[in-house]
């Protein structure tokens, strides 16, 4: 409207006012009516903005005659009413000031609790749409504290404060929550609203774009197929339609994807750069070079259109693909070219001279994981330049680009705050490190100073996740948070584990609904538990930070002794690499691995991994070979050394080193010369100690045997009984609990006091939560309620344990996990702050087991290392009389191993934490079925 009709209309409004301002005229007897007028105007369903003119009007002034009258709760809705007027017309600083006006009211005079939720809601959307996105979240947050404890009935619009949350975290590439919020948005949305059917499609569009972003494709597109029998408003349908294209792409259904393509409009100028980046990608696997390479260039000149002087993540996209496609026509120069276009157009302050320039500060970029995609690229086709002239620079170029790129995957990996999507993330990358550990090892040919090149890329593969997360919860311990959030947070988490392991044991469909409902409402409990940590300044500062691994070869040298070597293993395709480290001397050495030496170490665990009465062990010429094949090569460096710390890598997980034969003729094993224990990576190996007890306390010891003999319940379990089990433990000092006191409460109860605990019970490894437990007395008629699941051992308090022993079946096993090692029960109580753990790869006999762990537990009286005190346990197994020969065969004692500190000589300890801590419960052993050995045999426990 013209200006002079808005003064008019202001010069009405203020005559309609006057007149209830006229002598004899009562103003707070007349603020009602002023505020059931200006409601009127405000619920129209199309107001103008002459009627919104009044009602703002009215409502100010209703304002200040309700204060006046004393009725400051018509005061507070009035001051938020005329806020959200300003807010419809994106007076934004006008808005927040009414909303300010209501709060501090509100606290002054009121404290409603619903009043105050549409205040920070409102609040938060003010600041949402003025792009201020810290502060929208904070509003956000703070209504939806308010909501989740909110007892008097439904608050307004949550569907619309949760669908903000959502679209908050799905902006910040956190896809998961965002899931979340969006599930919960739509759990909350009113059937009974006139435009239901319009929220019901984008909440699910919502849902199904984060999907599609976790590469869940095949949900995504159920999803996008059945909003298609909706009528949507165009643009929502347009978005659902080019959402769908891509499904189709990621798929690999190009045909589908095209017909799409071709159907939608080209109105949207950033859409239809997506689409073109697709449709060449399309023609480029068809090997249609022409075609792509017209497509790319027509995505290239869209951008520069539309943002010639912005850093474009598209634009960077399509130079990328035009680089793949350079590449592919085995055009390598060509293609470098285009990558640092590339890099150019994603970094914000690169600019390129020389083919072989890198930008500097990874952080500087408009997208973090675009910027990963090229800078492998680049480092994939110096490395291609470099095989086919053996130019030294050229590999050297190589490996400092791949460098750089894993130093931008860290920065990716710290965005992301849970575990599930740090190892999607790690997952779906992990064959970069493949390349680079190939560039570094043939630098190391060259100069040996790569070594700690070739030292980075191998520790920011192995444990990265594991160590973000013990270095998260000693900072969460040491943040100045109340006691009672952090408390409330342990509480969550072992809910969540609760809940998690009853919906996977649940066939009841209303029941697992309502569990996943409580899941769900946890989950977003838990979210906001985590904004008080981020308000602690060191925290915050911690969180922002990339992650620092300082495992330097220098530095791993000094942090061992003499009587120490370090053997730190990547398996490859074909190929298996081997660090060999002592306090003076280090090398890496390139094993060939195919699929001979796959077949023999198949055959090896097939024989490791069975004992049965009349099959006789016949591993002694593989055991042999594996030994001349994965030690030998480093014999020179490690030969000397008393104590081998091993880190493996993919199959050889399921390799208990100490088995194998150093001498096949002499019968001589590697245990009989070497301790042997079990750790992660280097950043882990050196990490300081995490305990809470204090120098000269006592050490307390904690035994649970619950199925030392048959009873009445033992029988109706199900479960056999284990009549050596309580042999296992007769050598310990300390609290001994057996039969129907080795309950799981007692378990919880007692555990977190104790430095030394041992488990000898029946256990389970399965593929998911459900079949990964500890099995306890069996008290309580509801199965589950007697089995300890991975995701509750998770979040125990175990930071007084120096050791954990688990003598039941298969504690040791699980599924190999890239970069992260094997899944198993075992690493639940490493992660729970044991700083070591005795497991087993496989269950043996239950006699050798009771000997073995008789013998371990009187040389840990002895105050032997637990490393030394299992090798002399297995060392008098070997010399024993009380057992025939067929029982001292590696099938029966190497099953056991160690993995946890080791003591430096001098007394100084090393801390540190061995494989995968989160809760993804898999499968024992699934890892090496999939070798392809069909007739490997799994013990039952």
């Amino acid at each position: 409207m013209k200006r002079t009709g808005f003064t008019l209309l202001v010069l009405a409004v203020s005559f309609i006012l006057c007149l209830y301002a006229q002598p004899g005229v009562t103003i707070n007897k007349k603020y009602n009516q002023w505020y059931e007028e200006a409601l009127l105007l405000y619920d129209m369903d199309e107001p103008t903005v002459e009627t919104d003119s009044i009602a703002l009007a009215l409502f100010s002034n209703c304002a200040s005659a309700s204060v006046e009258a004393g009725d400051f709760e018509m005061a507070v809705e009035s001051y938020i009413k005329a806020g959200n007027i300003h807010q419809t017309y994106q007076r934004f600083s006008l808005s927040n000031q009414f909303y300010h006006l209501s709060l501090a009211l509100n606290e002054k005079k009121l404290d409603n609790s619903r009043l105050r939720y549409e205040a920070f809601l409102y609040i938060g959307s003010s600041f949402y749409f003025s792009n201020i996105i810290d502060s929208a979240q904070f509003y956000f947050e703070e209504a939806s504290a308010i909501a989740f404890n909110f007892k008097g009935g439904v608050l307004a619009e949550q569907e619309r404060l949760y669908n903000s949350l959502g679209a908050i975290y799905f902006e910040s590439a956190n896809y998961l929550q965002a899931k979340n919020y969006f599930e919960k948005a739509l759990a909350v949305t009113p059937l009974s609203a006139a435009d239901y059917k319009e929220s019901f499609v984008g909440i699910k569009s919502n849902i199904a774009n984060c999907l599609l972003r976790l590469n869940q494709f095949d949900s995504a597109l159920s999803i996008y197929r059945s909003l298609n029998a909706y009528d949507s408003p165009k643009e929502i349908s347009e978005i659902i339609q080019q959402n769908t294209a891509h499904t189709y792409f990621e798929l690999g259904l190009y045909d589908s994807a095209l017909l799409i393509y071709k159907q939608l409009p080209t109105g949207n100028d950033l859409n239809r750069i997506k689409a073109l980046n697709d449709i060449g990608r399309i023609y480029m696997n068809r090997e249609q070079w022409q075609q792509s390479e017209l497509v790319f260039d027509s995505a290239i000149a869209v951008n520069k259109r539309i943002s010639a002087a912005i850093k474009n993540k598209e634009e960077a996209l399509a130079y990328l693909y035009r680089g793949q496609l350079a590449a592919r026509q085995g055009l390598v120069d060509e293609a470098i070219t285009w990558c640092n276009e590339a890099l150019q157009e994603v970094h914000l302050s690169f600019t390129w001279k020389s083919i072989d320039d890198l930008p500097g500060d990874i952080s500087q970029t408009v997208s973090p994981i675009t910027l990963f995609e090229i800078l492998r690229a680049k480092a994939s086709l110096f490395s291609r330049k470099y095989r086919s002239g053996k130019q030294p620079a050229f590999l050297i170029t190589a490996l400092a680009a791949y460098r750089k790129a894993i130093q931008t995957a860290d920065f990716i990996k710290l965005n992301f705050d849970n575990d599930e999507a740090k190892l999607f993330f790690n997952s779906n990358y992990q064959p970069i490190y493949r390349e680079a550990i190939e560039v570094a090892y043939e630098s190391c040919q060259y100069n040996s100073r790569y070594l700690d090149d070739y030292i980075f890329i191998l520790e920011n593969y192995k444990g990265n996740v594991l160590y973000q997360n013990l270095q998260n919860i000693q900072l969460k311990n040491s943040a100045q948070v109340p006691d009672n959030v952090k408390r409330r947070e342990r509480e969550i988490k072992q809910l969540l584990a609760f809940y998690t392991s009853r919906i996977s044991n649940n066939a009841r469909e209303k029941d697992a609904s309502q569990l996943q409902k409580r899941l769900l409402e946890l989950q977003v409990e838990l979210s906001r538990l985590q904004k008080q940590y981020d308000k602690d300044e060191s925290y915050s500062l911690y969180k922002l930070q990339p992650l620092q691994i300082d495992s330097s070869l220098s530095k791993i040298q000094s942090g061992i002794d003499d009587e120490t070597a370090l053997l730190n293993y990547f398996v490859a395709d074909s190929s298996i690499y081997v660090l060999a480290v002592t306090r003076k001397n280090a090398t890496v050495e390139k094993i060939q691995a195919g699929d001979f030496f796959n077949k023999n170490i198949s055959y090896f665990y097939d024989e490791l991994y069975r004992h049965a009465e009349g099959s006789r062990y016949s591993g002694n010429n593989v055991s042999n070979f594996l030994y001349r094949t994965l030690i030998k090569p480093v014999d020179k460096i490690v030969a000397t050394q008393a104590k081998w710390i091993i880190i493996p890598d993919g199959n050889l997980y399921y390799l208990p080193v100490e088995a194998l034969l150093v001498n096949e003729q002499d019968k001589e094993y590697v245990v009989q010369s070497k301790a042997v224990s079990y750790h992660y990576s280097f950043a882990l190996l050196f990490q300081k100690n995490s305990h809470h007890k204090s120098d000269g306390e006592s050490k307390e010891m904690l035994a649970l045997a619950p199925f030392i003999e048959k009873d009445e319940s033992i029988l109706s379990s199900g479960f056999s009984d284990l009549p050596f089990s309580g042999d296992e433990v007769k050598a310990i000092s300390g609290n001994m609990v057996t039969a129907k006191e080795a309950t799981k409460q007692r378990f919880m109860q007692k555990a977190p006091r104790h430095s030394l605990i041992h488990l000898a019970t029946h256990a389970s490894i399965g593929t998911d939560s459900a079949a990964n437990w500890i099995q306890f007395y069996p008290a309580d008629s509801v199965a589950i309620n007697n089995k300890l699941f991975v995701p509750e051992i998770y979040n125990m308090d175990l930071h007084r344990a120096e050791l954990v022993i688990l003598s039941a079946c298969e504690t040791a096993g699980g599924t190999s996990t890239s970069g992260e090692g094997l899944l198993s029960l075992s690493r639940a109580f490493l992660y729970a702050g044991s700083d070591g753990i005795i497991s087993t790869l496989w269950k043996t006999e239950d006699q050798v087991t009771a000997y073995l762990m008789q013998r371990l537990h009187s040389y840990l009286k002895q105050d032997l290392p637990p490393e030394i005190a299992l090798q002399r346990a297995k060392n008098d197994l070997l010399s024993s009389d009380k057992f025939g020969v067929q029982y001292k065969t590696p099938n029966y004692w190497s099953n056991f191993i160690y993995v946890g500190k080791v003591e430096k000589k001098g007394g100084a300890w090393v801390g540190f934490w061995w494989l995968l801590a989160i809760i993804v419960p898999l499968a024992a052993l699934y890892g090496y079925r999939r070798m392809g050995k069909s007739s490997f045999r799994v013990p039952v426990s």
